[in-house]
């Protein structure tokens, strides 16, 4: 294996199988929240849930900003928009932009530093699990996309 290789893929680098994993365990613990949650125990949410979407944003800023800088990819995505190399990740950036907007909407509602005047903070948390969902769905498919497939392999979609 060569330095520059990855531990899930042939194609890769470790700070994209990194940013996969931390992707991952995040997702998972999200919905340990969720259960928690649903069980009734809020302390338990509430300790899973803050660290998780404070975590979140350097993740994103160290992880996902830093990499779509060294990767070109805006300036690639405005010459080849609808190629599925470049869209997923546009589509994994949006989704996750608002993922951890309604997460910090809900995170900070529910600490009530804001106020819950924007609707009852349940619809608001599961719109941010399902919208979290989908941005962990198309991040996974962004690491397919660009470190697993290979000219040799066709894409799945």
């Amino acid at each position: 294996m060569l330095s520059s290789d990855g531990f899930l893929a042939p194609a890769s680098y470790m700070g994209a199988d990194l940013a996969l994993v931390g992707e991952l365990l995040f997702y998972i613990l999200i919905c340990v929240a969720v259960v928690a949650q649903r069980r009734g125990n809020y302390h338990l949410h509430d300790w899973i849930q803050t660290p998780v979407v404070v975590l979140n944003f350097f993740f994103i800023i160290v992880i996902m900003v830093l990499s779509l800088r060294y990767e070109n990819v805006p300036s690639e995505f405005m010459q080849r928009p609808f190629e599925p190399f470049y869209l997923v990740v546009v589509i994994h950036a949006v989704l996750g932009i608002i993922a951890q907007v309604l997460a910090t909407y809900c995170l900070l509602a529910g600490h009530k530093i804001l106020p819950r005047k924007i609707g009852r903070l349940r619809y608001w948390m599961w719109a941010t699990f399902i919208v979290w969902t989908a941005a962990v769905v198309m991040g996974v498919y962004t690491y397919y996309i660009w470190y697993i497939v290979t000219p040799e392999r066709p894409h799945l979609f």
